[in-house]
């Protein structure tokens, strides 16, 4: 699987350039959510409170090849979605063991900055 370089840097020098737009130890505001959410992702929910909010609708691709989930909303609709780390690896091009050590909810703007040269040169 070859990354997408240019995605993952990108998403990290804006997380790097508004670090106030940034919690690594937040699924909402992280690195993942900033790649998939720079690429049109749309939360299932923003409701806190429900599962669903750590999730992006899925696409019709999407359906086919990940681990999509039936989310019911507080309203009773049923969405299909899938979560933010798993959409995010998808786009980068990169294996879900390179997503956890990527996402991981302790990295700080060093760490990534590591880890993305590690895949750089892995590339």
């Amino acid at each position: 699987m070859m990354p997408n370089l240019t995605l993952l840097k990108s998403a990290f020098h804006h997380v790097a350039a508004h670090p106030e737009q940034w919690d690594q130890g937040d699924w909402r505001r992280c690195l993942a959510a900033h790649v998939v959410t720079s690429q049109g992702g749309r939360w299932v929910c923003d409701d806190r409170t429900e599962e669903a909010h750590l999730a992006v609708v899925a696409t019709a691709d999407e359906r086919e090849v990940c681990q999509e989930r039936a989310l019911r909303l507080p309203d009773g609709v049923v969405v299909e979605g899938v979560w933010v780390w798993e959409r995010a690896c998808r786009l980068l091009g990169i294996t879900d063991r390179q997503g956890k050590r990527l996402f991981a909810p302790t990295n700080d703007l060093d760490e990534l900055r590591v880890i993305i040269h590690d895949l750089c040169e892995v590339a």
